[in-house]
């Protein structure tokens, strides 16, 4: 059996290889914006923890076989 499963979305490398913490900072705004529970907060920049790794092409063909 062959299967060839792809994923063209652009976050799909970042998802399936995980990332390491990194600084946020905006682009074209003074801010970022965004809400913590009921309050909104304006931060100049972020200190983002990273993201696991998660395969869920290989996952998904190990399940399918």
């Amino acid at each position: 059996m062959q299967a060839i499963i792809t994923s063209t979305h652009p976050a799909s490398l970042y998802v399936i290889n995980g990332t390491r913490p990194h600084v946020i900072r905006p682009r074209r705004v003074r801010a970022l914006r965004f809400q913590a529970g009921v309050r909104t907060v304006f931060a100049a920049r972020v200190n983002h923890p990273g993201n696991a790794a998660n395969n869920f092409l290989a996952s998904a063909m190990r399940e399918a076989l």
